[in-house]
């Protein structure tokens, strides 16, 4: 059963129960309010015929029994009781009658004197009420009974049900209606929720709720619309990082496949024997040259597999003597490609991995080397900023287009592929730099032009970042 016709049904059943309810209270205080009235006034009129009758013998000094009869019968000529039937008795006889038929077989107790005793009927003749009393009448002791009608507070009452009934019939079905109205209202929202979310569910991430109603289905919706929000985006970084991993895998391959097959072909040579001494030197050169490649391709994988799973422990570092070890370690291999390594260091200490830093700018300046065909300058700046580091990497090498900046981090991204492979690059190290920029929580900027040189920026913090 849908939330919709549960809805309509819920509320049609409480219009329902709660109308019945009302007016089955209503009808019956009505009722039993005019059968009191009525009742009462039948008690009023029959105590006026004792009072007359009781008049009426008081005058003798016995039960004159044609002055009662008398008494009666001008009771009974001015309809001055609105009785339907009334008897006069004694226990010899009947002193006077008129239609006492309505009361036969009816059996009422005689109460004491000056009290009365009364009881509903119904029967052929429709709804009464029988009253008895005693009349003193000297020694003897007369029993008036009577009957008078209470047909027209039934009738009356059943008349209010059957209108009752109509109305209720007719509130009842308007009830259907408006909970019909108010149940495609309060859903028309979930609705549309519910199509969101299958056409989500279809496959299109771009499909938004985008309720503005201040109410709970509003706040819903929002919630909702932020949620598909963060799962486009998971997806998308999910997808991004796929078609990445896809074209890191197709680049490992080939990466693996290029020296793999000129190494097998100067083995396959080798071993036929029948090379002159120096086309096997060239094989055993190339064969070592490729196999030092791929030794430094395992290196670098490796590298960025620990990264991913080392933890990080930063020092606080004095930056003098920190870029000293990189002029000192860098400059000598530097010189003898024609290339001038400049350094500068603030006067102060950050926080840093030193290792991983070392690392960075081992690779940075590599590049910076790599982008140099006939020397050139390098210049390496390290100051300190609130919360770590920066360095600058600064080369007047050949630069790079706008459009290679946003790959140049990729692996195994190179942006001249043949002079990389004779400079014996793999396209891994900015990729390194990468990881361990993101180690520190910091960032890397890349501003190039084609022969202006390329600048590096790198911010690094002394708070390693949640893996």
């Amino acid at each position: 059963m849908s939330y919709r016709l549960r809805l309509i049904i819920t509320i049609t059943v409480l219009i329902a129960v709660t109308f019945s309810v009302g007016g089955t209270i209503l009808i019956t205080s009505s009722f039993q309010g005019r059968l009191d009235t009525e009742t009462n006034a039948a008690l009023n009129n029959f105590q006026m015929v004792l009072g007359t009758l009781s008049l009426v013998n008081s005058l003798g000094a016995k039960a004159d029994y044609g002055s009662l009869g008398a008494a009666m019968e001008q009771l009974s000529g001015r309809q001055a009781g609105r009785w339907q039937a009334i008897r006069l008795s004694s226990s010899a006889k009947t002193i006077f009658q008129s239609r006492s038929e309505l009361m036969e077989g009816y059996t009422l107790p005689t109460p004491s004197s000056s009290q009365c005793t009364y009881l509903r009927v119904q029967d052929s003749y429709g709804r009464g009420l029988l009253i008895r009393s005693a009349v003193p009448a000297g020694k003897e002791t007369l029993v008036l009974q009577a009957r008078f009608d209470l047909t027209s507070v039934y009738q009356n009452r059943a008349a209010m049900q059957g209108q009752f009934f109509k109305i209720y019939i007719a509130v009842v079905l308007i009830g259907i209606v408006i909970a019909v109205i108010l149940s495609y209202a309060l859903t028309s929202r979930l609705r549309v929720l519910t199509a969101a979310v299958r056409k989500i569910s279809g496959g299109d991430l771009s499909t938004r709720s985008r309720l503005t109603s201040t109410d709970e289905f509003g706040q819903l919706s929002r919630d909702f619309d932020a949620m598909a929000d963060k799962l486009q985006g998971n997806i998308s970084t999910l997808e991004s990082d796929i078609e990445r991993q896809e074209r890191f895998l197709g680049a490992f391959a080939h990466e693996l496949k290029t020296p793999m097959t000129s190494i097998i072909g100067f083995a396959d040579l080798l071993r036929q024997g029948n090379l002159d001494e120096n086309t096997r030197m060239m094989a055993a050169d190339y064969i070592y040259s490729e196999g030092h490649r791929l030794e430094n391709l395992s290196h670098k994988l490796l590298e960025l597999l620990l990264l991913k799973k080392d933890t990080v422990v930063m020092k606080r570092v004095p930056l003098p003597a920190f870029v000293a070890e990189i002029d000192h370690a860098l400059s000598p291999n530097l010189r003898d490609k024609g290339i001038r390594l400049i350094c500068r260091a603030e006067q102060k200490r950050a926080a840093f991995e030193p290792d991983l830093t070392k690392s960075l700018l081992y690779n940075l300046i590599d590049n910076a080397g790599k982008a140099m065909e006939n020397g050139g300058i390098i210049a390496l700046v390290a100051t300190a900023i609130p919360g770590g580091c920066q360095f600058l990497v600064v080369d007047n090498g050949r630069g790079m287009e706008e459009k290679e900046l946003d790959k140049i981090t990729e692996a195994f991204y190179r942006v001249d592929k043949s002079r990389s492979r004779k400079q014996g690059g793999a396209g891994l190290g900015l990729a390194l730099c990468k990881q361990i920029v993101e180690l520190h929580n910091g960032h890397i900027r890349f501003d190039s032009a084609p022969g202006k040189g390329t600048r590096v920026t790198v911010e690094l913090y002394g708070k390693a970042a949640k893996k």
